[in-house]
């Protein structure tokens, strides 16, 4: 299965960028369906960082799924692979800079596996409106996040007149 959503997000590259690099320090947001992420190689995030998140599937149901960065461009492209027992799949996004704001294209494969399968078409739908909703929440979260800097700046730009 193959998904590709796009968004246009109201800052600067360099921000849009961070959180999604950092992605272990912002998961922790009302209506998450991952209540843990976190990060398990130490250091600054390259190829090769390993992530644990939990990913809650249905009420009562939740899965473990271990990724690792496949490929690190700051601020261009960042990619990973990831595993549970029952499914694996690849993500990638692509940041460009666009007037006033920052393109992402997320591109995400996942391969059911085993008897799991056989819900293939539920899968999909519930990857579907997760996707959009998720770049849906980055946008909202890091537009209100510039917009309420801007504002404090410009506070302080009208104090120190």
């Amino acid at each position: 299965m193959d998904f590709e959503f796009v968004a246009v997000i109201d800052c600067l590259l360099a921000d849009v960028f961070a959180l999604f690099r950092d992605v272990d320090q912002y998961n922790e947001h009302e209506g998450s369906p991952v209540p843990v992420l976190d990060k398990i190689t130490d250091g600054p995030v390259r190829v090769g960082t390993r992530y644990r998140e939990v990913v809650k599937m249905l009420p009562f149901v939740t899965m473990t799924i271990l990724s690792e960065i496949t490929a690190y461009e700051p601020d261009r492209y960042l990619a990973s692979r990831w595993w549970s027992n029952v499914m694996e799949g690849r993500l990638a996004y692509t940041f460009e800079p666009v007037d006033g704001g920052t393109r992402v294209v997320q591109r995400m494969s996942l391969n059911p596996q085993g008897g799991l399968r056989v819900f293939s078409p539920l899968i999909r739908a519930m990857f579907s409106r997760a996707g959009e909703q998720r770049l849906a929440w980055i946008k909202a979260f890091l537009e209100t996040r510039a917009s309420a800097n801007q504002s404090k700046l410009d506070d302080v730009a009208i104090m120190q007149r």
